[in-house]
């Protein structure tokens, strides 16, 4: 199979000749060229040679055009971003651009064409679709709506207003819904797919009655109804973190593909989405990947791909490769997957 026949079977929820390989590789990708993060995310030559050396060693049925994700919109929206010159650290939000919810109602949704770095990473899924699209499923990152409401206001008051002024809250979550629709469709005007990323909405961060009562109507109503009237398939929600507590709500947002990450009950992800016909990813711990020994890790990644053996619409990875993780580890997952799917 090609990659992208691997992926859409997967997709379609049926079985492919294996497991797409989906490395949660963002940060790591400067350091596949040398440079920092900050260096990276800030320079579009620099970021496409990373991701052509990403495709180059790792070899992903799946190649995303993001880094320093959760900060692109929110900066294009007037957050400041510290960037780290000595040193290859994250870049991050610095401080909120918002006072209280209310104040979203003077903000204006920004134009991907020309607002903060959202052009840099557009013209980098371009290229990439024009000159690696056979080789590899390109899609766009994208900042889910809760994620960014916590960067324009601090999680702290978003995680108050919830109880204090939920309609607020409601309120600001529809904005930020609206700028993930309009980044992914400038994604999808370019022939990429794309893909959310939403771990602030996470039961280890807000309540699960947050995700029902807030979050998910805004995806379910607006989020994935617009970018699917784009043409955007099967668009995966990635949440970190154990959200087998929100899973039932997970799968009610019409996310095309969802994320059983470590600490989740794989169990649980298997039963729901075989009964929903809904793709996941299963993912190796982070952790592990970082700092562990390459047979470490393939032991757990075959693990947890015997555990999974016949599941329709898997996919397989592994929580966000660190910078300086070192590329063997990742291979290492490459390497199980392949004695896996030999083994069929």
């Amino acid at each position: 199979m090609t990659k992208r026949e691997r992926v859409d079977t997967a997709y379609g929820f049926g079985l492919p000749d294996r497991p797409p390989f989906v490395p949660a590789v963002y940060e790591h990708k400067a350091a596949l060229v040398g440079r920092s993060s900050s260096e990276v995310c800030r320079d579009g030559e620099l970021l496409r040679r990373a991701l052509l050396r990403e495709l180059e060693i790792y070899a992903p049925d799946v190649l995303t055009v993001g880094l320093d994700v959760y900060n692109v919109e929110a900066e294009a929206l007037g957050c400041p971003v510290r960037y780290f010159e000595d040193s290859n650290d994250v870049p991050a939000v610095a401080s909120p651009r918002l006072r209280e919810a209310r104040g979203v109602e003077a903000l204006e949704v920004p134009d991907p064409e020309r607002d903060g770095r959202m052009p840099l990473f557009l013209e980098a899924a371009q290229r990439l679709v024009n000159g690696k699209g056979t080789e590899a499923v390109v899609r766009g990152a994208l900042t889910g709506p809760f994620s960014l409401a916590c960067a324009l206001l601090g999680t702290e008051e978003v995680l108050i207003g919830t109880a204090d002024d939920p309609g607020s809250i409601a309120r600001l979550l529809e904005f930020c819904g609206r700028v993930t629709v309009a980044y992914g469709k400038a994604f999808r005007a370019r022939g990429a797919d794309v893909v959310i990323f939403d771990s602030k909405a996470s039961p280890g961060a807000a309540s699960p009655r947050i995700f029902r009562d807030l979050v998910l109507p805004v995806y379910r109503d607006l989020v994935l109804p617009s970018l699917a009237a784009s043409g955007a398939r099967h668009v995966p929600l990635i949440i970190g973190g154990d959200t087998t507590p929100i899973l039932d709500d997970l799968l009610r947002t019409g996310a095309g593909q969802l994320l059983c990450d470590a600490g989740a009950d794989l169990e649980t992800f298997k039963k729901r989405c075989r009964e929903e016909k809904r793709p996941f990813r299963v993912s190796v711990d982070a952790r592990l990947v970082h700092r562990g020994k390459p047979a470490e890790i393939r032991t757990e990644a075959r693990r947890l791909l015997d555990a999974t053996r016949g599941q329709p619409g898997l996919l397989f990875g592994c929580g966000v490769v660190a910078y300086d993780t070192p590329p063997e580890n990742v291979l290492a997952l490459r390497s199980a997957l392949e004695e896996f799917a030999s083994s069929r």
